[in-house]
């Protein structure tokens, strides 16, 4: 693995004026985090009243049946998505009744990786050693090693090759629910994918042998360069023919046929060689609920506007369904809460980061302000984070926006009390 380092240093007027003008960019981030809470807030609650609402109306009708009497109302149904399209990767020879048949195209390349340790000298300065590393990976795409931070790397880890197959998505067009047919966005939601197993005599087409491509496991590898070599035997021959009676035609011709009898060498993954592998939905049993739209189902509209379309691969309950998108919208709405309060966080560290800066002229003591300039950030963010979902809850389910009021009052308490505290002690 080859190792580069470099060495910068910033002073300590540079930091304090950089952490100057980080002051109005955390402002900026910090007031940002109040919208996300809140249009987080709101939309959480009209997902849940609208998912609600769809489970007190929707009709348990089973098997996918089409029956005019549930015209334009929300169904519950299981069964197969049936397909009866070939799809048919005519680059690689793969031919398949499925649903979807995807590729996926990889490159072995040189990837640079990148490690900074900052260390604070006296007088409020920084020395940052950043370290420079390399190795060969598959990748998703080529890497141009002529933006190395090692001009030796450039040369000595440099890459070569290029994506010559790109990634691929073949997607049946015919798809059936029992009575009903698909539409390319309900298509586009059945997964069930899972990795595409060469047949142990899978044949590649013509041009890819020419290119040298062999398979490995689960992947088609196509080299870089297509190696082979000279039989040691036919080589032989050769200097024998040479030798023996100096003939060049005999020796022309025993070289000629050790090339004809080249034997492929021991596959060695050399940069730029390619791999390719391929992942496969074949029909199989889906479940659904839905608005029945003639031969085929749409979203269900509630009346606050949220629109639902509960789709699940695999045989599942009408109840299954609905606890699966509760927990959906769940995971989204702590994802949001989440962020809205690390934006508040990172805003405020930002604001703060200026007394830190002063402080770091004698390091040890920077280090201790830094410390509790951070500790300040999070307590004052948890409470602006628990006071915006508090008003948001309330227009909409006052009992618990209330109990975070009284949550958010309760941190407000504790600070001030142990800030009194510290200062009585000092």
């Amino acid at each position: 693995m080859s190792q580069f380092q470099t060495t910068s240093s910033q002073s300590w007027f540079s930091r304090i004026g950089g952490a100057i003008k980080g002051i109005f960019i955390g402002l900026i981030i910090f007031v940002i985090g109040f919208p996300v809470l809140w249009m987080n807030e709101g939309d959480a609650v009209r997902n849940t009243n609208a998912l609600n609402e769809l489970t007190k109306v929707t009709i348990d009708v089973g098997t996918p049946e089409i029956k005019p009497e549930n015209e334009g109302k929300p169904v519950f149904m299981t069964g197969p998505a049936a397909t009866q399209d070939v799809l048919t990767d005519s680059v690689f020879g793969i031919s398949e009744n499925a649903i979807r048949l995807e590729r996926e195209v990889q490159i072995y390349q040189y990837v640079e990786h990148e490690h900074s340790e900052t260390k604070k000298k006296m007088g409020g300065g920084t020395e940052t050693v950043t370290t420079y590393t390399y190795e060969p990976a598959w990748v998703d795409a080529a890497i141009d090693s002529n933006t190395f931070a090692d001009p030796e790397a450039r040369n000595k880890c440099r890459n070569v090759g290029i994506m010559r197959f790109q990634d691929d998505e073949l997607m049946a067009t015919n798809v059936s629910f029992g009575a009903f047919k698909f539409g390319p966005e309900i298509i586009s939601k059945i997964g069930g994918r899972e990795s595409y197993k060469l047949a142990p005599d899978f044949q590649l087409p013509p041009q890819m042998k020419a290119l040298g491509a062999r398979i490995e496991g689960e992947y088609v590898v196509v080299p870089y360069t297509a190696p082979s070599t000279v039989t040691a035997n036919a080589v032989e021959q050769a200097v024998n023919a040479v030798a023996g009676n100096g003939d060049p035609n005999a020796a022309g011709q025993a070289v000629a046929n050790a090339v004809n009898n080249a034997v492929v060498q021991q596959p060695v993954t050399q940069i730029g060689d390619l791999r390719v592998k391929f992942t496969i939905s074949k029909p199989h049993d889906v479940s659904l609920i839905a608005v029945q739209k003639g031969d085929t189902f749409t979203d269900y509209k509630a009346k606050n506007g949220k629109t639902q379309f509960l789709f699940r691969d695999g045989t599942h309950t009408a109840e299954d369904l609905f606890a699966a998108k509760a927990a959906s919208n769940k995971m989204k709405r702590w994802l949001f809460r989440v962020i809205g309060f690390v934006l508040m966080y990172i805003g405020l560290g930002m604001v703060f980061r200026p007394l830190s800066v002063l402080a770091d002229v004698i390091p040890f003591l920077g280090t201790i302000v830094g410390k509790g300039t951070s500790f300040v950030a999070f307590i004052l963010a948890a409470i602006c984070s628990l006071v915006t979902i508090a008003i948001a809850w309330i227009a909409y389910r006052p009992v618990i926006g209330i109990s975070l009021l009284v949550v958010a009052g309760v941190c407000v308490y504790l600070f001030i009390s142990k800030k009194k505290a510290a200062a009585a002690q000092a």
